[in-house]
């Protein structure tokens, strides 16, 4: 009787060692998943704060009136009150003369339209 519950304890115990050994493995499993996880969003966020400090650096910039002036300036081609403003002529360039190609010659006849010529008549 002591060695059949002595082997019922003992299996009791070896089933809940390898439970307890699988529950342990998948939580540090899972531990390392997280935390790959949490590197790749932390990654993630900073690069987004990045992004966001630039994006309140140009607007900062973008603000400002001599941001104004300059794109006025060069991507509407404005100019300030007392700046001379220079347009250039567009000569047109001189059409070439065009003289009419020569005409080609008839390509000469072969030996044997002139044979048939010879024999048959034009």
């Amino acid at each position: 009787m002591f060695r059949v519950s002595f082997q019922a304890v003992a299996i009791l115990i070896f089933a809940a060692t390898l439970f307890f050994l699988w529950d342990f493995s998948q939580r540090v499993i899972t531990n390392v998943r997280l935390a790959q996880t949490e590197k790749v969003y932390e990654q993630g966020v900073a690069t987004e704060e990045a992004r966001n400090k630039a994006l309140r650096e140009q607007k900062q910039r973008v603000q400002t009136d001599a941001y104004a002036d300059w794109y006025a300036r060069h991507h509407w081609r404005w100019a300030l009150p007392g700046d001379t403003v220079v347009v250039p002529q567009k000569t047109p360039a001189p059409t070439p003369n065009v003289s009419a190609p020569a005409p080609t010659p008839p390509p000469a006849k072969a030996w044997w339209q002139d044979l048939l010529d010879f024999l048959f008549g034009p």
